[in-house]
């Protein structure tokens, strides 16, 4: 600034013929007003705009990366905070508009006062004569360009950051979609930002997938609601009759079932409206604890033993009264034999719970169960042999048979995470090792998601459109099982519900939020990375019950095999690229065999 007013008290000696003399001389006098008073106000106007320059990279930032509240969260709360996000995101584009008009209207009225004081040498147009000058250059400044950019330059600097920042950004943001990876050749497709894929061109409309939807998928669980009220209930009936029949003896106790899988928590599609699976949770008696003993998960499977040990109650004597202390009273022996030592000898191997056993035990429990409320049902039920699940089978008089899976839990600590009697398919465990269940947790949250988003969302169409497609895929040659299953679609679109706003679920995004899933699966299968969505995700709300230590844990990556077995990703790619294909000729291309 310095620099300037000296420049500019220069170019005013040398129009000013008195400089020499030491009169007052008008035209010099009036001068220095003049460039004084443009001096001030340019001054005023580069320190406001530096300022505003700061508050608006200051909230583009926020707006683009803004900071997380914490992992204490839950969805309603998240829902707000991207609301907030977007109402700042157009207060500020106010704000922009605002100050535009303000400096407009400033500039004008400088303009008019000049007019009427007689001073038009700061106009453009004088007369119909164009003055070719640099638009920015103040009046008697002949330094071009480069003159205003030197009095701009913090405002330049500033712009340039903002650029290169949002450069930066944008080009982590673009990712390649697949890669398909085989003996003979690699190929690769470049994938572009979510708002505009190419590879998802000629996507079905709104209208197409809701007539899909509604023909296919709706008719076929019209009564799946009611199906999955009936099976709860059934359940319960059983297990309190087993109670019943338990209750002199000294075997587990059953507590009360839920309902686990896509039929309850509503994504089930025309397979899944057959077959149900419910969680029965077994606790140990009196007198007797389960200590459950994990496995190091770096080992490739999650699982863990449940030790049966006899349990000390001398703690409960002062509030009880007097109570009998199985394992430092004089007569504990005789109690042990008659409580731990009978579970070990009928259900456990080397005092471990024996998943075999235990399933055993409890179908001959379910089934003298059912000569107990088999009145109530007009039915026929029987039990197909199975190993890790009691399974039911319900046939009608009518034709119509229910399948029924009633899977066996121990809870791990206070949470809602299992070690359950059946393993996942494709995995083999021993006979004492029993997998850990997270369906409990999944079942929460997208009952969770379903209380607080808005009505008639369409997260669950999205998912059940795509398994609808899948179970009528034909396999790629030589293959004898689908990579891709209905949990790795269910896992991406977990992470979806967590990453966009409720509200852009609403029913008339349909087709946006498919497109959303497809390009973060694709995502996922380029990278061979698909995290798991309860272990090691920090933004899972707290409303849902987990151990500690997975909220803080490496996340795992569900496509691990993936990256072991180029063959796999291979076929797992060829699978997804022909689901594209199906969705793509959806409203011309019928389901083979129909629904």
């Amino acid at each position: 600034m310095e620099l300037l007013r000296s420049w500019q008290a220069s170019q005013w000696q040398r129009k000013c013929p008195c400089f020499n003399c030491r009169q007052i001389c008008p035209e010099r006098t009036n001068g220095h007003r003049e460039v004084d008073r443009q001096v001030l106000s340019r001054q005023d106007a580069e320190a406001s705009m530096a300022v505003i320059s700061l508050l608006f990279l200051a909230v583009m930032y926020v707006v683009h990366h803004p900071l997380m509240v914490s992992d204490r969260m839950d969805l309603d709360t998240l829902a707000r905070s991207r609301q907030l996000e977007k109402r700042m995101s157009e207060e500020m584009r106010q704000l922009e508009i605002e100050f535009e008009e303000r400096s407009r209207a400033a500039e004008e009225k400088q303009k008019a006062e000049n007019f009427w004081r007689g001073d038009t040498s700061n106009d453009q147009l004088v007369l119909g004569k164009k003055d070719m000058r640099w638009p920015f250059q103040a009046s008697g400044q002949d330094g071009g360009p480069l003159g205003w950019m030197l009095g701009n330059l913090w405002n330049a600097g500033l712009f340039c950051l903002f650029l290169i920042f949002e450069l930066l950004r944008q080009n982590m943001q673009h990712e390649p979609a697949f890669e398909s990876s085989s003996e003979e050749e690699e190929e690769e497709i470049r994938v572009v930002p979510v708002s505009s894929y190419t590879w998802l061109s000629g996507f079905p409309s709104q209208e197409a997938l809701e007539s899909f939807y509604k023909h296919y998928i709706q008719n076929a669980i019209r009564d799946l609601p009611c199906t999955c009220e009936f099976v709860e209930s059934f359940v319960d009936d059983l297990i309190e009759a087993c109670r019943v029949l338990s209750r002199r003896e000294a075997h587990p106790q059953l507590e009360d079932c839920l309902g686990i899988g896509a039929a309850f928590e509503k994504w089930g599609t025309l397979h899944e409206t057959q077959k149900f699976d419910v969680l029965v949770p077994i606790v140990p008696p009196q007198g007797t604890m389960f200590i459950l003993e994990m496995r190091d998960p770096t080992l490739g499977r999650r699982c863990g033993c449940v030790k049966v040990d006899s349990e000390c109650v001398c703690k409960n004597e002062k509030l009880l009264g007097d109570v009998l202390c199985l394992v430092h009273h004089r007569d504990h022996s005789a109690m042990l034999s008659k409580c731990t030592s009978s579970i070990k000898a009928a259900l456990c191997t080397s005092s471990h719970l024996d998943v075999y056993k235990t399933v055993q035990w409890f179908r001959n429990m379910v089934s003298n169960a059912w000569a107990l409320v088999a009145h109530k049902y007009d039915f026929k039920l029987t039990l197909p042999p199975s190993t890790t699940t009691c399974k039911l089978r319900l046939d009608y008089r009518s034709g119509r048979s229910l399948s029924i899976s009633l899977v066996l839990g121990v809870q791990r600590e206070d949470t809602l995470v299992y070690l359950v009697s059946q393993a996942p398919e494709r995995e083999q465990f021993t006979s004492v090792d029993w997998p850990e269940s997270f369906a409990a947790c999944e079942h929460l949250f997208l009952k969770l998601v379903g209380r607080f988003a808005p009505d008639n969302t369409c997260h669950l169409k999205c998912l059940q459109i795509i398994l609808s497609l899948q179970d009528h895929q034909t396999l790629p040659p030589g293959a004898s099982r689908p990579i891709l299953t209905s949990y790795h679609f269910k896992t991406a679109l977990m992470h979806l519900l967590l990453r966009l706003p409720l509200t852009d679920w609403q029913h008339r995004m349909l087709s946006q939020r498919l497109q959303d899933l497809l390009w973060f699966l694709g995502r996922s299968l380029q990278q061979r990375s698909l995290h798991h969505f309860l272990i090691g995700n920090t933004h899972l709300p707290l409303t849902i019950p987990i151990p500690k230590a997975f909220r803080n844990a490496e996340p795992v990556n569900l496509f691990q095999h993936l990256v072991l077995n180029p063959v796999a990703h291979s076929q797992a790619v060829e699978e997804f690229h022909n689901l594209l294909a199906q969705v793509k000729t959806l409203p011309c291309s019928p389901l083979a065999g129909g629904l």
